[in-house]
């Protein structure tokens, strides 16, 4: 083990109760009426495109069937790598079926494929769910709230059973007109996901490694979106899924939930299945994490990452809701594929040179041997994390190897349009306590909180307690 960060133990909140957190901006963020669109496609669509070895993974759920003696399915509401999700009736609805949980009336269910292991994600879920109720993180974090297994003519599929969300933060953002995020909006959801963040840290002790807009859902506004969804859907029914031999099925599609409603909607964190537990004595992994545009300096060195990788990603990620853009967008190779050169320079260009004490770790672990080899994303076999990122990165002057890929002429405060003046600084100034090359550097999600960025809203809280 490799003594690589020292983590703040930043203090709890006082409040109590995390639904206290209210604002009053609703007014400003109203999106025109959306007409709800119903036709059929008769192409392949969605888990159809995938080969047929896969295909056979996921179960071939159909509306209208019922999944453990319980659940009535209503329509599908989304698609993964590893799962489909489906609406459904809860057809044994009690209001008190927990004793601190509510199941409600109509549930979306996670149905998980063969070849995917959802372990993580309920045990992770369970840690989540019970560490600390009263914090006010919990609000902002996306759990099941109930699980079962489900006979399929393959297998066995891990269920997973959650309130339904009405889309991906990705997918509201991209239904606003200018396809970003309103400042004032922009700063309530940085407030609320930083409090979620603060608990799965602090309380939880879990790093997230997959924090991106799709993986953060939108609750629903109010109970009669989903009424009329129902109800549109009782209606117009999607059709039965067949699989052809061909490929071809016969499906119906429609806006999810229709039109937004001007209501204030409330982000949540999700997705735990590649959560990793953060280790004791400021200890740090040394693993492949991250979707490749947020992945953190330290990771792709092949060094130590903790705690702090999640917040140098969620720094990254206040880009593409405020500005959408990606400040290292496609960080690929002539051949089209992951490159952590480029990915490294285009850090380099706009942040400037690492400081010495980051290069020395690269030069430490090129040599630092893993447990057992790993296979990189081209096919060879690693005995270090350096080596399966394409190490060394640095020559004997500490300057990088591919000097070649390096561009000047940008600035991170050219990237900033939406905000001006004394706004776009504190701005600059918040996200420069995450974008550190130093992964101890970095600030904790709780220290982040109490940047004047986000005074109002502590004003706000503080008016509605």
């Amino acid at each position: 083990m490799v003594n690589a960060l020292t983590i703040a133990n930043p203090r709890f909140l006082t409040q109590k109760r995390p639904c206290r957190l209210i604002v009053s901006w609703n007014r400003h963020f109203c999106v025109s009426r959306l007409g709800s669109r119903v036709h059929e496609i008769d192409e392949p669509i969605e888990e159809e495109l995938l080969p047929s070895d896969r295909l056979r993974c996921f179960h071939p759920t159909h509306p209208g069937e019922i999944l453990d003696g319980r659940f009535k399915t209503i329509a599908k509401l989304g698609f993964g790598g590893g799962s489909t999700v489906w609406l459904a009736e809860n057809l044994k609805f009690k209001r008190w079926e927990k004793s601190f949980m509510l199941i409600p009336c109509f549930v979306s269910i996670k149905i998980a494929a063969l070849d995917t292991d959802a372990s993580g994600e309920t045990r992770y879920s369970k840690i989540i769910t019970h560490a600390k109720r009263s914090h006010d993180g919990l609000a902002f974090i996306r759990t099941p709230i109930d699980e079962f297994q489900l006979e399929g003519p393959e297998g066995t599929h891990l269920c997973l059973v959650y309130v339904p969300m009405r889309e991906t933060l990705f997918r509201l953002q991209h239904r606003l007109q200018r396809q970003r995020l309103a400042p004032p909006l922009f700063k309530f959801y940085i407030y609320c996901l930083l409090h979620a963040l603060d608990y799965l840290h602090t309380e939880c002790h879990l790093i997230h490694t997959d924090i991106k807009d799709n993986n953060i859902m939108m609750t629903i506004e109010n109970d009669v979106v989903l009424a009329d969804y129902v109800n549109c859907q009782s209606k117009a029914p999607q059709s039965r899924h067949i699989r052809r031999e061909d490929g071809r099925v016969t499906y119906l599609s429609q806006d999810d939930f229709g039109p937004l409603r001007g209501s204030r909607l409330l982000p949540e964190l999700a997705d735990f299945n590649l959560c990793f537990p953060g280790l004791d004595g400021g200890v740090g992994h040394l693993s492949a994490i991250q979707s490749h545009r947020f992945r953190a300096p330290e990771v792709l060195l092949g060094c130590p990452w903790s705690y702090s990788a999640d917040i140098w990603n969620f720094g990254l990620l206040m880009w593409n809701l405020l500005e959408d853009i990606s400040l290292f967008d496609r960080p690929a190779g002539e051949d089209g594929e992951y490159d952590a050169h480029v990915h490294l320079a285009q850090m380099i260009s706009l942040l400037g040179d690492p400081p010495e004490e980051l290069i020395k770790r690269e030069r430490i672990f090129r040599t630092h041997m893993l447990k057992r080899p790993v296979l990189n994303p081209r096919g060879k076999q690693c005995k270090t994390m350096n080596e399966f990122w394409g190490g060394p990165f640095f020559d004997d002057d500490d300057k990088i190897l591919r000097k070649d890929l390096l561009r000047e002429g940008r600035k991170l405060a050219d990237t900033v349009t939406e905000l001006v003046g004394d706004e776009k600084e504190a701005f600059l100034d918040f996200a420069s306590g995450m974008l550190q090359w130093l992964p101890e550097k970095r600030k904790t999600a709780k220290e982040l909180l109490e940047h004047p960025l986000l005074e109002t809203l502590h004003k706000d809280r503080e008016q509605n307690m």
